[in-house]
């Protein structure tokens, strides 16, 4: 029995040894696993922020230099309060492309309340297709920054009629 005993004791004590440092080991082997992963969630979040870092500074620089155009567009497009001269500037240029107009401004989109406005206008008019024709291009040169949503022409009795809708930009 003592030998039985012997044999237990030096078959258990190394068996033990390893039994405590394997689940020593998977422990700590999980316990690395947990951390690489939170070191990998918090260096995808710092590249995150890094990035949103350079993108704020480099919206920092265009902003600056968007103030810029600002300040010029300004001096370019007409004040919100000028619109109202609008129609009576195309029936001038109306008159002067002998065509006979009916135009009426429309409901006007700001983005934050200031800065940049659309104003929608609608334009109904009758007279030859070579006078229409120079209507369009004195109404392109205008003072007025247009832009042109339809223009639709229609033939009747030898002369055309034309239905335009757009809108003009103001500040």
């Amino acid at each position: 029995m003592n030998f039985k005993k012997r044999l237990l004791i030096n078959i258990g004590i190394p068996l033990g040894i390893c039994l405590i440092l394997v689940m020593t080991l998977f422990f700590v082997g999980s316990d690395i696993t947990g951390k690489t992963e939170q070191i990998g969630r918090l260096r995808a979040e710092l590249l995150f922020r890094l990035q949103s870092t350079e993108s704020l500074a480099a919206l920092s620089k265009e902003a600056e230099q968007a103030q810029n155009y600002t300040v010029q567009l300004e001096g370019i497009l007409p004040k919100r309060d000028q619109l109202v001269s609008f129609p009576r500037d195309l029936s001038m240029i109306a008159r002067q492309a002998q065509v006979d107009i009916n135009s009426t401004l429309g409901e006007e989109i700001s983005e934050n309340g200031t800065g940049l406005r659309q104003t929608s206008f609608s334009i109904t008019g009758q007279g030859s297709l070579d006078n229409f024709i120079n209507f369009l291009k004195s109404f392109e040169t205008a003072r007025y920054l247009i832009k042109l949503r339809m223009l639709d022409f229609t033939r009747q009795d030898g002369s055309f009629k034309a239905l335009l809708t757009g809108q003009v930009f103001s500040f």
